[in-house]
């Protein structure tokens, strides 16, 4: 079940501009509107273009459809027509593959690797060097 806490502006902002902008996302930015309950061209100025506010309606949708996504609630189908739609998934199936990336740790930088969540878009090297 997902969780009735939601992302604050800033970090949405921040995470879905990374996710959209990513090729490997494993989704479409018309059906991750859709998933979310918007219009897609509205996702893209809000978040890759930035040209209209956030509101509280769409952070809280978003913010429930990326804690969805993320979480595995969800999977992408394919009909016989090869149109695709999002699909409720009755036990969440988490999106893991192998990790690897840079931490900085006491003042030093040191290589972390392991398995991560590939809708994981929140730590960056940047973010921890305070950037």
């Amino acid at each position: 079940m997902v969780p009735k806490t939601y992302h604050s502006k800033a970090e949405l902002l921040k995470i879905i501009h990374r996710f959209l902008s990513d090729k490997d996302r494993g989704i479409s930015i018309k059906l991750f509107a859709e998933l979310c309950g918007i219009d897609q061209k509205y996702i893209e100025r809000v978040f890759l273009l930035q040209t209209h506010p956030l509101s509280e309606y769409v952070q809280r949708r978003v913010s429930k459809g990326w804690d969805e996504w993320r979480g595995g609630h969800v999977a992408i189908m394919k009909n016989q027509d090869n149109t695709k739609f999002v699909q409720y998934r009755k036990t969440p199936k988490s999106l893991a593959m192998r990790g690897y990336g840079l931490q900085v740790v006491g003042g030093e930088i040191k290589l972390k690797l392991g398995i991560k969540n590939r809708a994981d878009y929140s730590d960056t090297l940047a973010d921890q060097l305070g950037d």
